[in-house]
């Protein structure tokens, strides 16, 4: 399990998380919009961090993460995408 932290406010960001949950169809990932701040508490994140893009946690090795860029990318590797 894996937790997508996005901006819940940007367009793009909401389309694309509507996209993976297409794609994930609810097996991977959970997502948590950068605005839910008791949510982002809990895992140590701070508005400051927010500012830096998309963060994926790995749910099992919390301290395990990616942001941005690196973020997107560790998603694609995860998707099974040859199954869809």
């Amino acid at each position: 399990q894996y937790y997508v932290v996005y901006d819940g406010n940007c367009n793009l960001c909401v389309t694309l998380v509507q996209l993976l949950e297409t794609l994930d169809q609810g097996k991977l990932f959970r997502y948590i919009p950068m605005q839910d701040s008791q949510k982002i508490q809990q895992w140590g994140i701070t508005p400051q961090d927010c500012e830096l893009g998309m963060i994926l946690i790995d749910a099992n090795t919390p301290e395990k993460r990616w942001q941005g860029s690196a973020a997107a990318e560790e998603i694609g590797r995860l998707l099974p995408l040859g199954s869809v």
